[in-house]
């Protein structure tokens, strides 16, 4: 018990740590530049239902059209996604190219990204997911950031969307997450950014050779490439604090896709060679699992019982103060009955995918991988 106490005492302490950390992140300042061009890359796989409304977003962004391409990279996809982009662009005034990534022989979300990358006319990259929904002023905040300092990346904040209970939890949950990652960067520690909302250097990207090391790794194409550009410019990374970028993805509406979901992006830590990542990922999953046997089996001692539910009102506590904020930032209603639930059906979730993710297999966009 003195072991489970004092992991959640770290616990509390890396939550008031990240709490500290976001707030220290700098907010952009809105102040319209338009001297900069982007490329924006969208690999896709399955998306023709998706991708409709996510050219209608870019369309309509409040940026000048000339100073920014869409380039949608098919990733040999099994239904008509590839006809559905071609046909959706040419009612726009979109620059763009749509290529198809099979008639290469070849596969993979990383690969998808490289061939885009080495068809992109600007300098500037942007990524984002089929499945996404932009804010006019994306690609805004985005030149405004620039325009305030010497990036070399920026990781763009993503928030869950959904009406069902299940949906909302996830989106407070993946509220954290991007929390965690801002924080991480802050404190010059990166761990996590998202992909759906990335941009980086066309340059930086070609002198860290890409995906190159980590290509066969099935994620990962967003947190990787954020390790090896932080380090090849040396700091010169921010997390993207300004809401006119946030963009939006659905929950997932099952368990069994969440699941799948979770599993892809577990899979990734132990390739990790930040000791920070190997580290955090190490203590998370032992604080959990003190924390799920305290649940389980400490519970059922009644000496134990004030203590329990007092250190959990602790980390209950610490929780909401960190994760208020980031929620209040992306918009993301219900954190504090949220926050409850999380802290007890949590530990049983991180042990679960932990092992899933060294020995489990997981299905995404019709692969499998193992």
């Amino acid at each position: 018990m003195i072991g489970i106490l004092a992991l959640s005492i770290a616990h509390v302490g890396f939550l008031l740590w990240a709490a500290y950390h976001w707030r220290r992140v700098s907010v952009t300042e809105p102040h319209s530049a338009q001297n900069y061009q982007f490329s924006v890359l969208v690999p896709v796989r399955n998306e023709s239902k998706n991708l409709p409304q996510l050219i209608d977003d870019l369309q309509h962004l409040q940026y000048p059209h000339a100073f920014f391409e869409v380039i949608v990279i098919n990733d040999s996809s099994d239904d008509d996604t590839q006809l559905v982009a071609e046909n959706s662009l040419k009612k726009t005034s979109l620059n763009y190219q749509v290529i198809d990534l099979g008639v290469l022989g070849e596969t993979g979300k990383k690969r998808a990204l490289t061939l885009g990358i080495s068809k992109a006319r600007f300098e500037h990259i942007i990524t984002t997911d089929g499945d996404c929904s932009l804010p006019k002023s994306w690609l805004q905040a985005y030149a405004d950031a620039y325009d305030q300092g010497d990036w070399a990346m920026l990781a763009g904040p993503v928030k869950m969307t959904g009406d069902s209970w299940f949906e909302r939890v996830q989106a407070v949950e993946f509220a954290g997450l991007i929390g965690i990652g801002a924080a991480s960067l802050a404190s010059k520690n990166p761990g996590m950014c998202n992909g759906a909302n990335l941009s980086y250097r066309k340059e930086i990207f070609l002198a860290v050779d890409g995906y190159q090391g980590n290509e066969n790794i099935p994620s990962g194409d967003d947190e990787f490439l954020l390790q090896k550009v932080y380090r090849h410019a040396q700091g010169k990374v921010s997390f993207l604090k300004d809401r006119r970028a946030v963009v939006s993805t659905a929950a997932k509406p099952t368990f069994l896709s969440f699941i799948n979901q979770r599993i892809r992006w577990s899979s990734k830590w132990r390739f990790h060679k930040s000791w920070y990542v190997r580290l955090l990922a190490i203590l998370v999953f032992m604080d959990f699992f003190g924390v799920a046997w305290m649940l389980t089996v400490g519970l059922w001692d009644i000496q134990f019982t004030v203590l329990i539910i007092s250190v959990m009102g602790l980390r209950t506590l610490a929780l909401r103060r960190f994760l208020y904020p980031v929620a209040q930032f992306l918009g993301v209603p219900r954190v504090n009955r949220v926050a409850v639930l999380l802290e007890i059906i949590y530990p049983f979730l991180v042990l679960f995918l932990g092992i899933a993710s060294i020995f489990g297999k997981y299905s995404w966009k019709g692969r499998n991988y193992s």
